[in-house]
């Protein structure tokens, strides 16, 4: 199952992208209605190089559960992300573009479902798509208050 999505972030590519990996902030800023609780706890388990693996606790459509991720890191470029939870494995590509006076940021979520997970494809895929816009809008807006804050 692929989903692509695009948001532009009116700061510069490098703050997107520093912003983007300090990874335990991601609670704070993830806070609308649908969204409010999907990161309910994000670790960094270990930092080598151009690779940081996260241990994560997630509630999605009301389910508790731990995910694990492996990043690699091209700043300010891109990340690539491996993530494993809840019966399915993904591999999101995220790429940060500079555009005038802004950044767009894509994300391209290929998801495997496995097992029981499979039976709930089309309601998980129209979760998945509302779901990673939500995280991309309250990203965005994150990251903008965070520029005009001194």
């Amino acid at each position: 199952m692929r989903n692509e999505q695009t948001q532009v972030v009116k700061a510069p590519r490098e703050q997107v992208f520093k912003t983007w990996t300090d990874y335990e902030a991601w609670p704070r800023f993830a806070t609308t209605t649908f969204f409010s609780t999907f990161f309910t706890r994000v670790k960094v388990v270990e930092r080598a190089g151009n690779t940081v693996h996260l241990d994560q606790e997630i509630k999605v459509m009301g389910l508790r559960a731990k995910r694990t991720e492996k990043h690699t890191l091209t700043p300010p470029e891109q990340i690539q992300v491996e993530g494993k939870a809840m019966g399915s494995t993904n591999t999101t590509l995220w790429m940060f573009e500079p555009v005038p006076g802004a950044t767009q940021m894509t994300a391209v979520v290929e998801t495997q479902l496995i097992g029981v997970a499979k039976v709930f494809g089309p309601l998980f895929r129209r979760y998945l798509q509302a779901a990673l816009r939500e995280w991309m809008q309250a990203f965005a807006k994150y990251v903008e208050v965070q520029k005009t804050e001194p």
